[in-house]
């Protein structure tokens, strides 16, 4: 480039992309809460988890979810993924649940950084005095 001018706002618009691309590309990684408890508590732990996000899992995709669950065979595991909304920011939600013969369930949400103490929190204060614990 002849006029340095340009070559100078060409420099600088290029880093400023390669910043954008570097910060989109590095996400936090997600929180794993891990619990398990008797499987007839699923349905309330995930409408209670499901109150925390703005869209993306609510009470229908719970009731789908928990209905999905109540269908597993023992240590056959499943998951689900959803794009939530957790305090307006888009966000992934994973949900794993392995059954096994005795009728307990271990459920993994992975959830971000920000949202995981909360869904950490509303698991178990759905679990606390209900004895769904193992």
């Amino acid at each position: 480039m002849k006029n340095p001018r340009t070559a100078l706002i060409v420099a600088i618009l290029s880093l400023f992309v390669v910043d954008i691309l570097g910060a989109v590309t590095q996400a936090a990684d997600p929180v794993r809460v891990t619990t398990s408890f008797d499987v007839k508590h699923a349905g309330g732990v995930l409408r209670q988890v499901s109150k925390l996000f703005g869209s993306g899992f609510g009470q229908a995709e719970a009731t789908r979810v928990e209905r999905d669950i109540n269908g597993l065979k023992p240590d056959q595991p499943k998951l689900w993924r959803f794009d939530v909304q957790y305090h307006g920011k888009a966000e992934s939600l994973e949900i794993r649940a392995l059954m096994d013969d005795l009728g307990m369930i271990d459920l993994d949400f992975a959830a971000s950084p920000d949202a995981a103490p909360a869904v950490r929190a509303s698991v178990d204060g759905y679990l606390s005095g209900r004895g769904g614990r193992k």
